[in-house]
């Protein structure tokens, strides 16, 4: 049986909220050449034929107008699988193996979002049945999810030290490819290309310090590394469009997406309980920026706060 991990961010261009960077595991015989035929999954805009969930890059499945229902959908289907039901944020967090220092953002800080926050848990129950039973004809096996929010402040605080965003994300990426690395071969890893970079091996060598790599290939499109790092042999992919290309890194798009969400939801329900006349914002950079000018002329916030609230990039 062989590993295969997908991973995804959302969030890398707001200026409000976080950056979220998930990662969706499967095990199976052998990886499909197309995960979504194998599983009989649709993509976003196909008919549903099945109780089975859309899986599809984060951005096709989801917008504003149509609220996180195919989000939630497929998220809490694939947890209902290894026996998770997280009825909020804070419960999804753990069972996604996230740990985020909320103590320094009072918008975050006492709130929790209770979830499912669009579907009913029978609709949800059904979703699960029908991919526990697609797996099985797959012959392969949902292994879970992992996630890794980076709060407002946080991502400051990181960009203070190397000034680099894309640094930042691809160390966090690389980060969550560590905590799965186990003795032996065949973990394989399929990571959306991140901000147009086509050489990793650089970045590589400082995470897994000593390690061997073997560089497949590097292009425009695809780049590719063999590594050998102690006893630990895996393959990495870094793919253009890779959550429409694998299944598995489209569904941790949508799970980055859904968390992201869900602090955004939790960030506008504080702001609004202060003044009801706050605008909504999704937290990316033009109602980013009206929310802040908003906030500023009702004089709701402080400089220490807005340190933890805007993001410098």
């Amino acid at each position: 049986m062989h590993t295969i991990v997908g991973i995804d961010e959302a969030g890398y261009s707001p200026l409000l909220g976080p950056l979220v960077i998930s990662a969706a595991a499967f095990e199976c015989a052998q990886a499909p050449a197309d995960w979504w035929k194998a599983l009989g999954i649709p993509k976003a805009g196909a008919k549903a034929m099945t109780n089975l969930p859309a899986i599809d890059d984060s951005k096709k499945l989801y917008t504003p107008k149509e609220g996180p229902a195919n989000l939630e959908r497929a998220v809490l289907s694939f947890l209902g699988i290894m026996g998770h039901h997280p009825a909020s944020l804070r419960e999804l967090l753990a069972d996604a193996g996230a740990s985020v220092e909320i103590a320094g953002y009072p918008w975050y800080r006492d709130a929790d979002i209770a979830i499912p926050m669009v579907l009913g848990r029978d609709e949800i129950a059904q979703s699960t049945d029908a991919l526990r039973s697609a797996l099985d004809r797959a012959d392969a096996r949902f292994l879970g999810f992992r996630s890794a929010p980076i709060l407002e402040g946080d991502l400051n605080r990181r960009l203070e030290s190397c000034d680099n965003k894309a640094t930042v994300l691809l160390t966090s990426t690389l980060r969550i490819v560590e905590a799965f690395l186990q003795p032996g071969d065949g973990t394989q890893f399929f990571i959306d290309k991140q901000g147009g970079r086509d050489f990793y091996s650089d970045a590589l060598s400082q995470m897994f310090f000593g390690c061997r790599i073997h560089r497949s290939t590097e292009g425009n499109d695809l780049s590719t590394y063999v590594v050998q790092h102690g006893d630990c042999h895996f393959d990495l992919s870094f793919c253009v469009r890779g959550d429409s290309a694998h299944l598995p890194i489209a569904l941790a798009s949508m799970l980055s997406k859904y968390i992201r969400e869900l602090f955004m939801e939790m960030f506008n329900r504080y702001w609004h309980a202060i003044d009801p006349s706050l605008p909504h914002t999704s937290g990316y950079r033009s109602d980013g920026w009206k929310f802040v000018r908003a906030l500023e002329a009702v004089g709701g916030m402080k400089e220490a706060d807005m340190r933890q609230m805007i993001r410098r990039r």
